[in-house]
């Protein structure tokens, strides 16, 4: 479709500048996808996704170009074929990365549809930046007719299974191939080789996505977990967003025997200011580049112990909350309640998330993680700029459904990182659900003192503050285990 040629511009900069072929001029839906390369990609401002400079038609014969900035260095895919595979720290860094590239991208409302290690250019200071919007789809409404229900863009070896079945897609489409281009990077080969493009793209649909240690054992386990979600058939089992695939994958479980990623500063230190924030770089590592956001204890989700100790302190809001082990009892009870000796455990039908003020959804694909029996696992919510959700919505929570309708009179907790605050509510979030039991995250185990309100069929944690958050920054919390005790 296009041709990049190297240029100088009439400041004497040595720039790329990419050139329409004359045989694809007079076919006008191409014609429009690549004006609109030029559209998309000068919405986009990042250190990890090449920038645009200038576009417009040639004098001569008035051929389309767009002007790039001049990436010096190989793609991934020429990086891992001369190195065989990337080491570990080294494949976490420029994946997560690109992610942060795509967070932007998707929250400017543009989804990539070919992210693979063809696209990534990585710079002799480590910087991979993302290239080639050229069929990217548009969110917003400007579609422009390009791209019709049914229609298959992309390269087969990264596609996601609804891309290759023609269906919707969005920024979780993105992070699949994301995970395939890091499975690529770990083991040097891709995961569903077949004889065409078409056996390739059936076999996404199709086959589960393989263990990267299959290939190359000394892959850390927490990176391979990181492949397997973001590489889940279902969206809504992967990562909710880019951003939170880029922080998985700087978090380094304590004991691990892996190199933690480094960021270039020029990354790190990159904002991304609608509601969640990236990882930010303290003054004393911004000259050498090491993101300093590695807590002395973390945890993760399922296949590793990894990543997340919210550090700073909230104060009670006045109701008991009993800890766990030494933890002392704080505030008094709500409405002056003691819990009955005879409550026992409310069996559980289901628990899911809650975000009516939202997008309707608070990382879906974590919520089994918070009544698992596994305390090293946690459901979290997103990442917010302040306690208060970034302003966004009134709260966000889970909401536990009795297999019976029973009188709650006791929340079991645990939590990761003290502060916040959060009510229980009888019922699911809304304006008529009553209010039974209140408190701030202690850090660990506690339980919260329940007031005997009327017999309902579920009660929500809805959480109004957030504590602080230590990975990364920004407000964010983390449940490990919950549960319910009362009447049946």
């Amino acid at each position: 479709m296009a041709t990049v040629w190297r240029a100088t511009d009439d400041d004497g900069s040595v720039v790329a500048v990419k050139v329409m072929h004359p045989r694809v001029r007079d076919d006008p839906d191409l014609l429009a996808r690549f004006r609109r390369e030029a559209d998309i990609v000068a919405r986009l401002d990042h250190p990890c996704i090449v920038r645009l400079l200038d576009r417009g038609t040639t004098v001569d014969d008035d051929a389309p170009f767009i002007v790039f900035e001049l990436v010096e260095g190989p793609n991934l895919k020429a990086f891992i074929r001369e190195r065989g595979h990337l080491a570990p720290a080294e494949a976490a860094s420029i994946a997560s990365q690109v992610a942060r590239g795509l967070e932007l991208a998707h929250r400017s409302g543009i989804v990539h549809r070919d992210i693979k290690s063809h696209n990534v250019v990585v710079t002799g200071s480590g910087i991979a930046m993302l290239t080639d919007f050229g069929i990217a789809r548009l969110l917003d409404g400007m579609q422009d007719g390009l791209t019709h229900t049914g229609t298959v863009l992309g390269t087969s070896d990264y596609l996601a299974p609804e891309q290759a079945r023609g269906k919707a897609v969005d920024g979780r489409t993105d992070v699949y191939a994301l995970g395939i281009v890091l499975y690529e990077a770990l083991t040097g080969r891709l995961p569903f080789p077949a004889d065409t493009p078409m056996g390739v793209a059936l076999r996404q649909v199709r086959d589960p996505m393989p263990d990267p240690r299959d290939a190359r054992p000394d892959v850390p386990p927490y990176l391979a977990s990181i492949v397997l979600r973001a590489c889940e058939k279902d969206p809504d089992a992967r990562f909710g967003s880019a951003l939170d695939m880029a922080d998985a994958l700087l978090d380094v479980p304590v004991g691990s025997t892996a190199m933690i990623p480094v960021l270039p500063p020029e990354v790190a230190a990159a904002g991304i200011t609608t509601g969640r924030l990236p990882p930010t770089v303290p003054t004393d590592a911004a000259a050498t580049g090491v993101l300093a956001t590695v807590p002395p204890r973390r945890r993760w989700w399922p296949a590793a112990a990894v990543a997340v100790l919210v550090i700073g302190a909230g104060a009670t809001t006045g109701f008991v909350v009993r800890g766990g082990g030494e933890a002392p009892l704080a505030g008094q009870p709500h409405g002056g309640g003691e819990v009955p000796a005879s409550v026992v455990p409310l069996p559980l039908a289901s628990v899911t998330d809650a975000d009516p003020g939202g997008e309707g959804r608070e990382m879906p694909g974590e919520v089994p993680l918070a009544f698992d029996g596994n305390e090293a696992t946690a459901w979290r919510t997103e990442r917010y700029v302040t306690p208060d959700l970034g302003g966004l919505k009134a709260g966000v929570g889970l909401t536990l459904t009795l297999v019976s309708p029973a009188v709650a009179r006791r929340l079991d907790l645990t939590s990761d990182g003290p502060g916040g605050s959060f009510q229980v509510l009888a019922g699911p979030p809304g304006p008529e659900a009553p209010v039974v039991g209140a408190a701030s995250f202690a850090g660990g185990r506690q339980q919260v003192v329940l007031e005997a309100g009327p017999v309902a069929g579920s009660y929500t944690l809805w959480i109004t503050e957030l504590p602080p958050n230590a990975v990364g920054g920004g407000y964010r919390a983390y449940v490990s285990e919950i549960g319910l005790a009362g009447t049946p």
